[in-house]
């Protein structure tokens, strides 16, 4: 059976990208490669009013004490800040996100899970977020330094820090449209991005996997040893083929009005590192960035159906 699902800005295993307008400018470099073919056509509506998301990328693990509190205080920016905020939880670093069986004096099988994957590690190692003290937020990942790691934020300055983001403009339209077969476990997803105001430089696409509802071990501040915490927004997997640094969207700047949809199709493994990979907890984050700044223009999300 297949569903369908559309989101804008208004309101694993198999792999293969292509573009509608241009064609990959990178060889395919995932051995498990499906192709696009037997996805659904799609189409995107015309949107004349437009949003800038603000993508905050939560890095954290396990045994973090402190790490729950920026969860929390990013449920909660979220809910006041309605389909303005996407969140982006990364396990990351040995220190705090490594199994950890037995940890604090609990038994053998606790704290033995591992939620880091190759995409986390990537990100962490180059914006240096697990060695400077978790939890760290990047926000759009916006004032990047990779000397005085300006760009790595606290999450009890979170307000003074987000609040003047969301007044931003948009440059870019993004959407999304995926489908998804529950037989086969394949999802389609096409990615349609429209320059609203031209740009100078180089821009990328980065099309990520993530997952709610991971229910695991989890040291709390407030709360203690917490044996069903519940973690929402987990980084899996790159959906693009070229993996955490996506896919050159364009080069040297863009006009007003460029418009390009590409089209992935992934297949969803049934786990990651042992943990069940569950369909309806999933959902689909792209970005666009500057890669001379490493800032995110835009951001958005759709759920798997």
């Amino acid at each position: 059976m297949k569903k369908a699902i559309f989101t804008s800005l208004i309101s694993a295993s198999l792999l293969f990208a292509s573009c509608d307008y241009v064609s990959n400018p990178y060889p395919e470099k995932n051995a498990n490669i499906s192709d696009t073919a037997t996805c659904l056509t799609v189409s995107f509506p015309v949107v004349t009013s437009h949003i800038k998301k603000l993508l905050i990328e939560d890095y954290t693990g396990h045994t973090c004490p402190n790490c729950p509190r920026a969860a929390r205080a990013l449920d909660t920016f979220q809910t006041q800040h309605p389909g303005r905020v996407i969140i982006l939880s990364v396990h990351a670093g040995n220190d705090f996100a490594a199994p950890s069986p037995g940890f604090e004096g609990t038994t053998p099988n606790d704290f033995t899970e591992d939620f880091r994957t190759t995409v986390s590690n990537t990100y962490d190692a180059f914006f240096k977020c697990s060695t400077s003290g978790l939890p760290i937020l990047l926000e759009n990942r916006k004032e990047y330094n990779s000397v005085d790691l300006t760009h790595l934020k606290r999450y009890f300055n979170l307000t003074t820090d987000a609040i003047p983001y969301l007044a931003e403009s948009s440059s870019v339209d993004l959407q999304i449209n995926l489908n998804y077969d529950a037989t086969s476990r394949k999802v389609c997803c096409a990615i349609r991005d429209s320059f609203l105001t031209a740009v100078n430089g180089n821009f990328k696409m980065a099309v990520l996997l993530i997952q709610d509802s991971l229910v695991a071990d989890q040291k709390d501040i407030d709360h203690g040893l917490v044996p069903n915490y519940v973690f929402n927004n987990m980084l899996r997997d790159a959906i693009t083929p070229t993996g955490a640094w996506g896919e050159t969207l364009v080069t040297g700047g863009a006009v007003s009005g460029l418009t390009q949809i590409r089209h992935f199709a992934y297949t969803l493994p049934d786990s990651f590192n042992n943990i069940t990979c569950v369909p309806k907890n999933c959902k689909i984050v792209a970005f666009i960035y500057n890669t001379a700044t490493w800032e995110i223009i835009q951001a958005e999300e759709a759920s798997i159906p």
